[in-house]
């Protein structure tokens, strides 16, 4: 008797975990597709001088604001204002001597600095050095030495914890975003790269337009001819 299980009763229990199941997995659905949604235009403000402002923290002149989250934001926010570690990275990397840039050059946006290298994609491909010459450059930039010397708000810093920083450094090389003449990219080469990757998602949607339009009368030709071949099967 106690293994005896009453089939009708057995049927809504199945039903009702088919239900939950169902539910749950929508739940998950709509919790992915919410995680891969970009930043709300609505949390993202402009003021008349072009600054943005995200969960109100000014961006500066940021390009890549629409990727960012809020709580990320919150945390480069504070490496800025407590002058961390990276942030003298960035400000040593901006416009070293030897970059020769033009007067009025903008400089790349830190908040865009550092949601590409926590990223850690390459960058510029054409820039991207490999790991032994991205290392040679860390050490032609004498870092250690650099970091010895450093004083943040007249004070000597903590030179072993800025020494953390030296790999992240290295990525930097690699991943392309220092350009030949030393110098960090500017905005301007951002703008030119995000503008070229538009151009280049263009074209592709173009020619999947282009292939679909010369293979679809093949495709419906192909379709009509199994549907008459499947009728005179069936005769």
């Amino acid at each position: 008797m106690l293994t005896s299980i009453n089939s009708t009763n057995q049927l809504f229990a199945n039903q009702n975990v088919s239900t939950i199941e169902t539910k749950k997995n929508n739940e998950n659905l709509v919790e992915s597709v919410k995680s891969e949604q970009p930043v709300e235009e609505k949390k993202i403000q402009y003021d008349k001088y072009g600054h943005t402002y995200l969960g109100g923290i000014n961006l500066g002149r940021s390009l890549l604001a629409d990727k960012f989250s809020e709580e990320d934001v919150v945390r480069w926010n504070d490496i800025a204002e407590k002058q961390g570690p990276l942030l003298t990275v960035f400000d040593r990397i901006c416009f070293p001597p030897s970059s020769n840039l033009p007067s009025g050059t903008m400089s790349m946006n830190f908040f865009d600095f550092m949601y590409l290298v926590e990223k850690g994609d390459v960058v510029n491909p054409q820039q991207a050095l490999s790991a032994t010459d991205a290392k040679q450059q860390v050490e032609n930039g004498n870092w250690s030495t650099f970091f010895k010397h450093t004083t943040v708000y007249g004070k000597n810093i903590n030179a072993a914890e800025y020494m953390k920083s030296i790999p992240m450094i290295q990525r930097i090389y690699e991943m392309g975003l220092v350009k030949p003449n030393g110098g960090l990219m500017t905005s301007d080469d951002i703008t030119s790269l995000l503008q070229q990757k538009k151009d280049e998602e263009q074209k592709i949607r173009l020619d999947r337009a282009h292939i679909y339009q010369v293979e679809k009368p093949v495709m419906e030709m192909n379709t009509s001819e199994k549907m008459k071949q499947g009728y005179r099967n069936s005769i």
